[in-house]
């Protein structure tokens, strides 16, 4: 039987896939729910980070729990977040699909980032991330990992979804180092043809799409992992801090 608080969850992630909560709507204060017998305070806190971790909503000190857009990118680090609190890097609502694996020689971009040399074997996973309702890409993310945690690993070499957490969960758990440091960065280009597969769209599109790309450091100093999203055309990334 499923805790309550992801009872809970479940139950406000239909109304807002239903579209009773539009992106933008407030949900109700944890006080409210309470008073209306939906659990303890600790219960509906606890349903509120886990819709805040599915991507479903933004919090924040003043504004409340507030009903994100549907179109929004995930970066690494989120998704990362998101499966130590779910086991899961999906979001309510997404899925994936097209998941592929291989060793390649390593691009310019990938060696430098991997501390590697151009062309040395490097392992190349994909996927697609799907809303799971419309079918539509909202990204499609690569990971770069090298070939010598590869050999070590059989589980990342195959072309599935990972089971039990996201690669780097998977390569730390194995090497025991927990990630040190994330090297993140983002920006704005436009399509070109080689994204007509990937991001199922046709060849000739010329749209902005957001790439994010996140170089991951663990604790002996070894780079353990380059990864490179690219969102669909019309996706954006957003974040929402509170300053006071």
């Amino acid at each position: 039987m499923p805790p309550k608080w992801r009872d809970l969850a479940d139950e406000i992630a239909a109304k807002i896939s239903s579209g009773e909560y539009a992106p933008g709507d407030r949900l109700p204060k944890i006080e409210e729910l309470v008073r209306q017998g939906k659990g303890s305070k600790t219960t509906v806190h606890s349903a509120y980070k886990a819709l805040e971790a599915d991507g479903l909503v933004t919090s924040s000190r003043g504004h409340g729990t507030v009903v994100r857009a549907r179109n929004t990118l995930a970066t690494a680090a989120e998704r990362e977040e998101r499966s130590k609190l779910t086991g899961s890097s999906w979001r309510a609502g997404e899925r994936s699909d097209s998941h592929m694996a291989g060793i390649v020689a390593a691009p310019d971009d990938v060696a430098e980032a991997l501390d590697l040399n151009a062309g040395e074997p490097v392992l190349r996973r994909s996927r697609t991330y799907r809303d799971e309702h419309t079918n539509a890409v909202i990204s499609h993310s690569t990971s770069w990992i090298p070939a010598s945690i590869a050999e070590e690993l059989p589980e990342l070499l195959m072309g599935k979804r990972l089971s039990g957490g996201t690669s780097i969960d998977l390569i730390t758990r194995h090497t025991g180092r927990p990630v040190a440091r994330r090297f993140s960065s983002m920006w704005a280009r436009i399509t070109t043809p080689t994204d007509a597969g990937p991001l199922e769209i046709p060849e000739d599109t010329r749209a902005a799409v957001i790439v994010l790309t996140v170089r991951v450091i663990d604790s002996g100093g070894v780079a353990i992992e380059y990864g490179v999203d690219i969102g669909g055309p019309g996706r954006h990334w957003t974040k929402e801090e509170s300053t006071g």
